[in-house]
């Protein structure tokens, strides 16, 4: 599994600060050419150097993945390909219902308790319904980002009734984060999203608007992907500029309310977008880079000195190898120009939906 965000372990990694070594990541004769788009360029792609204290690369173990090494493990038969052509993003915690959440309690210095609903009679499933306007933009944004690819949302309030059941909250094992609300286990998320049936999925990803946990070690994540069974989670939780004043994502989106101005939204959404496209990289098999300041960067948070909002030319190259399986590709690498143009217009899309006031582009 990879994630981005937990507790601190101590970790020994390697870096590649020169030019030569991170050309070698971009595989070797063997391989063919490099695409035009992942030619290493310093002016376009920066290198990472040492950590600081804090990065997830001063904790973490990582020894990185090149192209070759990429290309081996996925071989023909985990790509993309006729018959699995799909990407699957599915609401977690959404009905009908919508009430207000209550006012959280100050965070607490105590030990952390197991979340009981009875300690919070008023407190819902929190729906998409009421904030429908990031929905649209995670859709064709990963249309966009994995072109050739089909995308799909799953409708929990569509169809039979079951369906809601079935990606309902009540059941998933949750304790209370700092601010006294629930916290999901991530591996009981992953079971909800395994449950659509359907073989024409490549990978699943659900979608959350609550604070999610890998295990008591942790204190939470923004997001986790099972690589081999290429299932994962999101959660726009922390990512809102107001989680850390205790108010939970439905009440930030809330339009009745608008506690956000657009701007505020626009960059939640940014960075929604962000940990979305990180974790299905995850499930094309792209483990974390640690060669250019990348998508794929694995971070400790928003200070951490490593990421990017693109794919560094290691990681762009192993995802145009992927997608030149996928039918609509014609076995062919995608043009690299013409999915940075559709990921362009979604951006734009983003700036007439929200505006582009200040703080929309920090």
């Amino acid at each position: 599994m990879a994630s981005t965000k937990g507790t601190k372990k101590a970790g020994k990694s390697r870096f590649f600060t020169n030019i030569e070594s991170t050309t070698l990541a971009l595989g070797n004769s063997r391989d063919g050419p490099v695409p035009a788009a992942c030619e290493p360029n310093d002016e376009a792609w920066t290198r990472l150097g040492k950590p600081r204290a804090g990065d997830w690369l001063a904790e973490k173990d990582e020894s990185g993945q090149t192209f070759s090494s990429y290309r081996r493990t996925m071989g023909d038969y985990r790509v993309p390909g006729k018959h699995n052509a799909t990407i699957l993003l599915v609401p977690l915690g959404a009905r009908s219902v919508d009430v207000h959440l209550p006012n959280p309690p100050p965070p607490s210095t105590s030990s952390r308790k197991t979340f009981s609903p009875s300690s919070h009679p008023s407190l819902p499933q929190p729906s998409f319904k009421r904030c429908p306007r990031f929905l649209p933009f995670l859709v064709d944004y990963a249309r966009a980002f994995f072109t050739g690819m089909e995308i799909e949302l799953l409708d929990t309030e569509v169809g039979s009734t079951s369906a809601g059941k079935q990606l309902s909250l009540k059941r998933v094992s949750s304790r209370e984060n700092e601010f006294g609300a629930p916290q999901y286990l991530l591996s009981d998320l992953m079971d909800l999203v395994r449950r659509p049936k359907g073989y024409h999925y490549y990978c699943r990803l659900g979608i959350t608007l609550e604070d999610i946990y890998p295990g008591e070690d942790w204190n939470y994540v923004f997001g986790q992907a099972d690589v081999m069974e290429r299932v994962g989670v999101f959660s726009f939780a922390r990512h809102s500029p107001l989680f850390y004043d205790g108010v939970h994502a439905t009440e930030a989106l809330d339009p009745e309310t608008r506690l956000l101005s657009d701007a505020r939204q626009a960059k939640w959404l940014r960075n929604c977008l962000h940990t979305m496209t990180h974790e299905i990289g995850h499930m094309f098999g792209i483990r974390h880079c640690i060669y250019y300041h990348c998508l794929l960067n694995g971070s400790n948070g928003p200070h951490d000195s490593a990421g990017s909002t693109f794919m560094c030319p290691v990681d762009l190259r192993k995802l145009l190898h992927a997608l030149s399986t996928v039918p609509r590709n014609k076995g062919e690498h995608p043009c690299a120009l013409e999915r940075y143009r559709a990921m362009l217009q979604v951006w734009r899309a983003v700036l007439r939906e929200f505006g582009g006031g200040e703080g929309a582009g920090e």
